[in-house]
């Protein structure tokens, strides 16, 4: 997922960078399994690496990774590193605010339930047995919801996926469900009405 504005420091595990001095880089994506860092020197393939990433007011995460590929831009290097060293309760932290962390409003684009589930999971770039994970809910049932097999998941159901997404359960499942619960009483206060 692209971020923006993510300051970082890097240097080489057991080594230093230049000068015995980290260096300064920038995140340019991030996911659950790794990152890509924008920096001023090239790192070969294979090169560990201890990094502080410091969210802007939110909080510093310390982690190490190691160099999977290397790529020049026009004036630097973007190094594409692989996550060996994350804390859950960072992990857990990335992968509930990774989309305030980006910028990105998934909800507002997605009319419905089942686009707002499968939207987000995707944007976040976990698979549907990484989001199951993180709620506990089966695999299959998160899918029957992407499918829109199920429409009107238990509300535990869609809490814990909500929470594992990063989102407020008003906020995933939207105005769609209100105005289906609009309905239902519509439909009963009718049905209720004396003559």
């Amino acid at each position: 997922m692209k971020v923006r504005n993510i300051p970082a420091t890097a240097r080489r595990k057991g080594f230093f960078f230049r000068r015995g001095k980290e260096e300064a880089a920038w995140v340019v994506d991030i996911g659950p399994r790794g990152l890509s860092l924008a920096c001023e020197s090239p790192l070969e393939p294979d090169t560990r690496l201890a990094i502080t990433l410091m969210i802007p007011a939110q909080r510093v995460i310390r982690c190490a990774g190691i160099v999977r590929n290397l790529r020049k831009d026009d004036r630097r290097y973007v190094l594409g590193v692989e996550f060996t060293r994350l804390s859950k309760r960072d992990e857990r932290f990335l992968a509930r605010n990774m989309l305030e962390i980006a910028g990105i409003s998934v909800l507002e684009t997605c009319p419905t339930l089942k686009d707002r589930v499968r939207g987000l999971r995707t944007t976040m770039e976990l698979t549907v047995s990484e989001l199951s994970d993180l709620s506990g809910v089966p695999a299959q049932r998160i899918v029957q919801i992407e499918f829109g097999m199920e429409r009107t998941p238990p509300q535990d159901i869609l809490t814990r996926i909500a929470t594992a997404l990063g989102v407020s359960l008003e906020d995933l499942v939207g105005p769609e469900r209100s105005a289906e619960a609009e309905g239902i009483l519509e439909h009963l206060a009718s049905r209720l009405a004396l003559p």
